[in-house]
Order: C-alpha cells, then sequence, then structure tokens
C-alpha cells in the first residue's frame, strides 16, 4: 500500500525510477557489492525480512581490508537494531540479538565473526550469503542504472532522446524500451494502468508520432555489461506529447539530401547551433531575441530540432561551433553514436563552457590525427614568428589580440576505402565584434599558417589529402578576412584597417598563403539572420584538390522571416547550416 502511494506522488512530481515488482522478488536474492578500484572503501547492499516481517533494506559501508569477522559483526548488530525498533512500534516480542545467524559460504567453506580474511576477498561474485534461511548471490560492481531524464519538451516528429547514467555497464549493451501511457496514468486502477500502457520502441531513440499527442512517454532501461545484466529502471515524462510546430523549413532542404553519398564523395556541414550559454538568458529574451517565443530558446526546445534538422541532411563531415560542453557530452554525442557518426569536441579557454564540435560517419572515414590549437598561444611559437613581429608593431593591437579565447579544431580524418586519400577538416569560430576586421584577419593568418603546416607533413608522406575549412568567421565576403582567404593573400591598402581605440591604421597585414580556397556553398545573401542585422558569416572553403558537385540551397526569405527572424519556434538557431557535397578531382 505505502509503495503505490509513493509511486503516485512520485508520477505526479512528474519523473520517477521505479523496479518492476518481479524484480523487487528478484532483489531479495541478490548481495549487491561496489568496489571501484580506486577507492578503498566498498559499499555492500541487500533486503533482508526477518520472521515473515516487511523486507528491509540494508546497506552498509566498509574498508576492503577489514576482517570479515568485523563487518558480520557489523551488519548483525545493525539487522537487530532495525528489526528491534521496527517491533517496538507494534508492541510486538524483540528480536534478540542471538536470533541473527550469518554463514558466508564461500566455495563450500563456511565464515563467521571470527574470520580473519578480508572482507573484499570474501565478497567475491558469485559467493553465497547466507542469513539465517535466506540465501544470496553476491553480485559484485552489477550493472546499474544511476539516473534516467527525459527532456522537459517532447513533439511528435521530433526525435526524444533520454539522458541514461550507467554504472559497470555499457550503453551500446543495454537494453531499451518506450512505452506511451496515459496522461492520467497515475488515477488509474493497476489492472486500467497496465491496459493504458501501449508498447513503442526498444531503440534508445524515439521519434514520437501523432498518436503519441497528450500521452506521457515511459522509458525503460536494462543496464547490461556483455552478459551480465541489472535491474531495469523506468522513467515516466514530466510531460504529455505535444503537437510539433508543424514542417520546419529544413525539413524542406532535406529534400535535397535524402540519399547518401557514394564512395567518391563526402557531404560536408558547416553550423553554428547557438550555444545554450547565449540562447536562453534574460538579456537574449527581452533584447536579443525579442520577437521568439521564450519556450523556444529552451535547449529542451531546441535540441530536438537540432537533431532531426542535423541528422536529415545525411552528411559525412560535420562541423558545429558554438557547442555547450554538456550539450555534446550528454546529448549529441551519444545521439550521433547511435546513428553511426563518431565526434570529437574543443572548448574554448574562456569561462563559458562552450567550443566546436566535429563529428564523421565512421563507415566513410577513420581519425589519422587531431591537431588542434589555440588561436592566440599560437602566435607565440616559432612558426609564427614573422607574424608576431608584424603584431609587435601594434601594442595595443597584440594586447587585445592575447585575449581572445578562439580555437582551430582541426582533424585528419583517412578515407576507409583508399587510405591515401585524406582530408583536412578545420572548425573555427573566430571573433565577433563589427570593429574588428584586423582582429579576424589575423587570426585567420594564424589559422591558415597552422593548416599549411599540418598539410605538408601529409604530403610530404605522398598522400592525397585535400583542405575543408568551416566555421562561423564573422565575416562577410567583402571582409578583408575572406579576400585573404579566397585569393590568398591581401594587401592592407586596399581595407582601412584601424585598431579602435587609438585610431592608428594597420598597414603591414599583407600576409599570403598557398591554398587555392574556394566558398563551396557560394554566397547567399545571408547565413545569419536577427533582428538588427543580417549578412553572410559563414562558409565551408575547400581547397582545389576536390570539386564541388552540389549545394543545399538556403531556405526561401519567406520562410526565414515569417516569425520576423532567427531563431524563432521552427528555426533553433540563428544561422543557417551550410551543407555541400564534394568529391576528390
Amino acid at each position: 500500500m505505502f509503495r503505490l502511494i509513493r509511486e503516485k506522488l512520485q508520477i505526479r512530481t512528474g519523473v520517477f525510477l521505479k523496479i518492476l515488482k518481479d524484480q523487487n522478488m528478484a532483489s531479495t536474492s541478490l548481495f549487491t557489492v561496489r568496489s571501484l578500484p580506486d577507492n578503498d572503501r566498498l559499499s555492500m547492499e541487500f533486503d533482508y525480512s526477518h520472521n515473515g516481517a516487511s523486507s528491509k533494506q540494508f546497506r552498509m559501508e566498509r574498508l576492503k581490508e577489514e576482517e570479515l569477522g568485523q563487518t558480520l559483526s557489523r551488519l548483525k548488530n545493525s539487522i537487530a537494531s532495525k528489526f528491534m525498533k521496527r517491533k517496538r512500534k507494534k508492541n510486538e516480542a524483540e528480536i534478540e540479538q542471538g536470533d541473527i545467524h550469518l554463514n558466508f559460504t564461500i566455495n563450500g567453506a563456511h565464515f563467521n565473526t571470527e574470520s580473519k580474511i578480508c572482507v573484499s576477498e570474501a565478497l567475491k561474485h558469485g559467493s553465497e550469503v547466507s542469513i539465517n534461511e535466506q540465501k544470496y548471490q553476491v553480485s559484485v560492481n552489477p550493472p546499474t542504472v544511476l539516473k534516467i531524464d527525459l527532456p522537459k519538451s517532447m513533439m511528435s516528429g521530433f526525435p526524444v532522446f533520454p539522458l541514461v547514467e550507467l554504472q559497470f555497464a555499457n550503453l551500446s549493451d543495454s537494453d531499451y524500451k518506450w512505452k506511451s501511457v496515459h496522461k492520467d496514468f497515475h488515477h488509474l486502477k493497476i489492472s486500467q494502468q497496465n491496459e493504458s500502457r501501449k508498447f513503442l520502441s526498444n531503440d534508445r531513440l524515439y521519434t514520437p508520432t501523432n498518436a503519441d499527442i497528450d500521452c506521457k512517454i515511459e522509458f525503460s532501461c536494462v543496464p547490461k555489461l556483455g552478459d551480465k545484466s541489472g535491474f531495469e529502471s523506468t522513467v515516466f515524462s514530466k510531460v504529455e506529447v505535444e503537437a510539433g510546430p508543424g514542417i520546419c523549413p529544413f525539413e524542406m532542404r532535406h529534400v535535397y539530401t535524402t540519399e547518401m553519398t557514394g564512395p567518391t564523395s563526402c557531404r560536408v556541414m558547416s553550423y553554428n547551433i547557438l550555444a545554450d550559454a547565449f540562447a536562453d538568458t534574460e538579456f537574449t529574451r527581452n533584447e536579443l531575441y525579442p520577437y521568439c517565443a521564450p519556450y523556444a530558446l529552451s535547449i529542451d526546445y531546441r535540441k530536438q530540432l537540432l537533431l532531426k534538422e542535423i541528422l536529415g541532411y545525411n552528411a559525412d563531415i560535420i562541423c558545429l561551433q558554438e557547442v555547450d560542453r554538456k550539450v555534446f557530452d550528454k546529448y549529441l554525442l551519444p545521439a550521433m553514436e547511435i546513428n553511426g557518426f563518431s565526434g570529437m569536441y574543443q572548448m574554448k579557454s574562456g569561462k563559458i563552457q562552450e567550443g566546436e564540435a566535429l563529428f564523421y560517419r565512421m563507415s566513410k572515414f577513420k581519425v589519422a590525427e587531431e591537431h588542434n590549437i589555440d588561436i592566440t598561444q599560437s602566435l607565440e611559437e616559432e612558426d609564427y614568428q614573422d607574424i608576431q613581429q608584424k603584431v609587435a608593431d601594434h601594442e595595443i593591437l597584440y594586447e587585445f589580440y592575447k585575449k581572445r579565447k578562439n580555437v582551430l579544431q582541426v582533424c585528419v580524418l583517412e578515407s576507409l576505402t583508399d587510405p591515401h586519400k585524406a582530408v583536412c577538416v578545420a572548425n573555427t569560430h573566430l571573433f565577433f565584434h563589427k570593429d574588428f576586421d584586423h582582429i579576424r584577419l589575423l587570426q585567420g593568418a594564424v589559422s591558415i599558417r597552422h593548416l599549411e603546416n599540418v598539410m605538408k607533413r601529409y604530403r610530404e608522406k605522398g598522400d592525397n589529402i585535400s583542405l575543408v575549412f568551416c566555421g562561423d568567421f564573422n565575416a562577410n565576403p567583402k571582409s578583408p578576412l575572406h579576400r585573404f582567404l579566397s585569393r590568398g593573400h591581401i594587401d592592407p591598402e586596399e581595407y582601412d584597417l584601424q585598431i579602435k581605440e587609438t585610431g592608428k591604421k594597420v598597414t603591414n597585414f599583407d600576409f599570403s598563403h598557398s591554398f587555392k580556397l574556394t566558398s563551396a556553398c557560394g554566397y547567399p545573401s545571408y547565413t545569419n539572420y536577427v533582428g538588427s542585422f543580417h549578412g553572410q558569416l559563414d562558409y565551408v572553403f575547400v581547397d582545389d584538390n576536390l570539386e564541388v558537385v552540389n549545394v543545399v540551397p538556403p531556405p526561401d526569405h519567406e520562410l526565414v522571416t515569417q516569425h520576423v527572424a532567427l531563431p524563432s519556434i521552427v528555426f533553433p538557431s540563428d544561422h543557417i547550416a551550410q551543407i555541400c557535397e564534394v568529391r576528390w578531382k
């Protein structure tokens, strides 16, 4: 009765974990031991019922090196103490400590309170523990569900990815189950509750349908590690499934990417996904994006749209900017791995935990090496001395540059069909302020120099390596940075490069490079569209070793502005993803 009341209360709060009745019965035969290698203590947990009384859970933590006899004595006292308290409340006869008998049997040998063997040696997996007539099987480090979280927003047509934290288990080995339940599940009788459950899927990721609207979602996980299983844990969603926002403009772009690429080409995507740290704040809600519904700025809402959009492009190489560390670790990486991708992350060095993420399709590529750099710190290295000398003439500029937190994520991917074909993928997000073209130009020069050095090492080995340089460069097509990247050199006299604080002109940034780079997605009217600004800031640059096969066109302007600007209830970011297909010449 009390267990049922407790579960109903937990459902009313929205989310709860429960162990099913048959598994509660099974748990009485288990003596669970958790022992971490880097900890000098272990914990023991089991259920015990004395003389027909209600089962009571016992948990104890002991030093691994403690003598087993001391542990058994402690267990004996604990059991006697708890059952004496319970019987006093019921005016029943007290349990005597002498009534408690503990017998540990290991491979036929019995142990008691005089045993000198250390507890960690005694409690081996598979050994048997007897407490009076009750027998237990020792399970050391059983697969365990620590936590399950479902998002606070679920919509028909958009993938739901649960946060599952396991201990001594593997996510890929574990079993999952999705069910829909009546929204008033907790008001129903037990028989009606069972009838209201409808099985949906055994996949780890589930996309609700229109049939799920107004229902809550039940998600269960049986943790496993190989052939070793733990207890099933179940969580109910806090909210009912809602109707989605309708057809999102990115779904129309998916029409161009319904097919996977062939063996000689690959699809590349670059996308600033708008970090949660920047999106869902009082400033953004009231000042920066006042036209956007506040709920649509929540990461719980946006990540459903983001995952559907990203997967729908069927890209092979995905470069993302403004990626929160937690979003990458707990959502994007596991969700992308399920869909055949591997990923890596490079966080900026600032206080806000956001950075760049790179994913690649494991059926097409494997990682050769990573060559990530901090763009700011690299300027101090020997390979950049000529650039540093030009900056040294402008002390204020140099000091300002040193405070930037931008990084360059670089990964060399080898083709699985031809190991001698490789692609050097670079991903970055450069300084944003409109008055600092000279800082972005300097960051671009450092980045290109690093990429030249990386590519040179591979070409010296005879590898056919190509460059793909993605990112939010915060530079329009008329900027000095774009001129430098696309033409291979820059004449500072052509631009009004001024240090904002002093008004002094910068005339010695005459950088050059050896690449022949093309903006693979062309020059759309804009890639960033907010209330106060629109323009092209995002690019996928490719070198002359690659040929552009096709480009996914941008969404219609009428769709971008149907909710004033970006982001909106149908656009999860203030940027527009850039997607193209390229192949080796």
